[in-house]
């Protein structure tokens, strides 16, 4: 497969490079508001807490995102083949499918638990599953970015 067969490929790792730039603008703000509302509140040390726990659940996630953002970029390397028959691309939109509905549950995941954790007010620990889950998300989401970016880049160098 010639480089130029990769264009679109480059475009999306291109858009995923912005969009890890927002990801990481957002992380820290969302950081500094937590480190700001854990000192009023008179806990600073909840929020390395939150931090180091975010940080632990990212270690457990490494592998999962980790093939689902391999196969991910396989599965965008082989659309790039010129002559798929009908059968090829049905498969390949298949596959897309399945990698979008696991990611879709991520997010689901990550969305629902955020909106049942209870009010602080009504829950005076509820600031620190916020922030966790929070940053669980944000640093999964770059996670995903980071590993397709250097999947596709590896497996492109691979073919070429």
């Amino acid at each position: 497969m010639a480089v130029a067969e990769f264009k679109k490929l480059n475009r999306q790792m291109m858009l995923y490079r912005v969009v890890q730039t927002i990801l990481v603008a957002l992380l820290v703000f969302m950081a500094m508001n937590y480190q700001g509302l854990f000192t009023l509140q008179g806990k600073p040390q909840q929020f390395v807490g939150s931090l180091v726990i975010a940080i632990i659940i990212q270690l457990i996630l490494i592998w999962p995102v980790y093939k689902l953002a391999w196969r991910d970029a396989r599965i965008e390397i082989e659309g790039t083949a010129s002559g798929l028959t009908a059968e090829q691309a049905t498969a390949l939109r298949k596959k897309r499918l399945i990698g979008d509905l696991w990611k879709f549950c991520g997010v689901a995941f990550f969305i629902v638990f955020v909106a049942l954790v209870p009010d602080s007010k009504k829950a005076p620990g509820a600031t620190f599953f916020l922030a966790t889950t929070i940053f669980s998300f944000l640093l999964t989401c770059l996670l995903y970015f980071q590993c397709f970016n250097f999947s596709a880049k590896k497996q492109i160098k691979a073919l070429t």
